[in-house]
């Protein structure tokens, strides 16, 4: 047990060194021959092979292009009558980073999308006319792999909201200290966790763009309270109803879009929403950035802020 406890602080330490290294395991095994056993190893198998396991060395930041060159390797060994050894798994585990990663809608699109691309080219491979038992199969893995990530994200979010109100409650049953607080501070690390809380009793679906990196403090506290007080917002005056969360990272800092379709008989707004705008307006701009608020055309509320942050000035 002390071991594998020592295995995963390491794994979790070093998470780009664990992906490089099941990338590397994945490549061998891609080469093994399996059907017939003495079949000669082609370049183009081992171009293919390189290409869906050296994808996954990158899995963590780009998830989605990574499910869809692996798909589309996997694919072409399969057409191409070059599949050798567990090619498929590179898709299995490439699904299965997007369910950790994503959101679960865009995770079971993507996820579908892969399984029927590789199920489609397993059956012509086959020359079956109706559903393979081997296809029923490999379909299956797909389904498993995205379940399990996206339990895995949904455990996360809950130990995180868990251990969040534990450090609360230790705060208040403790009154007599008043050190340095103990509470995490806001960060965008911990978004999932804050989004996780407000889906209890309101859809709330987030999704990120670009490539997510770390931003100067002011800028990432800034960002996390902007949307916080924005899906405490559309929970008090629009309750019940969906709400989007849009992140989107570029090279000159990161822009945040919260908006919901409204309620039909929502509260009206009472002064704590004005207050809630400026606050949020006072943050943006206090990092040099712009924020708008204000009515859809099509219903609901929209809050948008955009907060620079160049590549260079990140911590």
């Amino acid at each position: 047990m002390g071991r594998l406890a020592e295995w995963r602080r390491i794994a979790r330490a070093h998470p780009a060194v664990v992906d490089a290294l099941l990338a590397a395991v994945l490549f061998v095994a891609g080469l093994l021959p399996v059907n017939p056993p003495g079949a000669p190893l082609s370049l183009a198998a081992v171009l293919l092979a390189a290409i869906g396991s050296g994808a996954l060395a990158v899995r963590r930041r780009h998830p989605l292009p990574v499910l869809a060159l692996t798909t589309v390797s996997v694919v072409l060994a399969q057409l191409a009558g070059v599949a050798r050894g567990p090619m498929v798994l590179t898709v299995a585990i490439a699904a299965y980073t997007v369910a950790t990663r994503a959101d679960r809608r865009t995770a079971a699109v993507a996820g579908l999308v892969g399984a029927v691309a590789v199920g489609a080219a397993a059956i012509a491979t086959l020359g079956v006319v109706g559903p393979d038992p081997a296809v029923v199969v490999l379909l299956l893995w797909f389904g498993v792999a995205v379940a399990v990530g996206d339990a895995v994200r949904s455990r996360r979010a809950y130990v995180a909201v868990r251990e969040e109100g534990a450090r609360r409650a230790e705060r208040t049953l403790r009154p007599e200290e008043t050190g340095a607080p103990t509470e995490p501070a806001p960060s965008l690390n911990r978004l999932d966790a804050l989004v996780e809380g407000f889906s209890t009793g309101q859809p709330v679906r987030w999704t990120v763009a670009g490539q997510p990196r770390p931003l100067p403090t002011e800028v990432d506290v800034a960002a996390y309270r902007i949307i916080q007080e924005s899906l405490t917002n559309a929970h008090r005056h629009a309750p019940g109803a969906a709400v989007a969360v849009r992140l989107r990272y570029d090279p000159e800092g990161v822009a945040i879009e919260v908006r919901d379709r409204g309620a039909e008989a929502s509260p009206s707004p009472g002064p704590s929403a004005g207050l809630g705008l400026l606050g949020m307006r006072e943050r943006a701009e206090a990092v040099g950035g712009t924020f708008t608020a204000g009515p859809r055309p099509d219903g609901g509320w929209a809050v948008r802020a955009e907060l620079p942050a160049a590549e260079e000035q990140a911590e």
